[in-house]
């Protein structure tokens, strides 16, 4: 809880910034868990690891198999830190996958009805 009656809400995302051309969003997920967003980016940075043929615990990807990493990162996040992890590969293509407070409200209906717990998106 941020205040009385108000609900944190945290936003997680991946976005391909290209050297030359616009970036590219690759999708997220916007939650009232701390732990789910932090959590989403460590599963696509798994991921984008595995694409770009990272071995695992290497650099910046080491902390991903860490769970006390994983608590800081959450812990963080729930004190108002971006967690951010930023990769460039061969081609300059910086990889920025970010989990952060805020966003708008998730799973709302008009009247502002609690749909769900959280919303994810995959834009290209």
């Amino acid at each position: 809880m941020t205040a009385e009656g108000d609900v944190a809400v945290y936003r997680a995302e991946l976005v391909v910034h290209r050297p030359s051309g616009p970036s590219i969003d690759l999708g997220g997920v916007v939650t009232y868990s701390p732990r789910r967003a932090v959590r989403w980016v460590r599963t696509r940075a798994e991921q984008v690891a595995q694409q770009l043929g990272v071995p695992p615990g290497v650099g910046e990807w080491g902390w991903l198999g860490d769970q006390v990493d994983f608590g800081r990162a959450v812990g963080g996040l729930m004190a108002g830190n971006p967690v951010t992890l930023t990769v460039v590969d061969a081609e300059g293509c910086a990889y920025a996958l970010v989990a952060r407070p805020g966003g708008g409200a998730v799973g709302a209906y008009e009247n502002g009805t609690v749909q769900s717990q959280g919303a994810t998106w995959l834009a290209a």
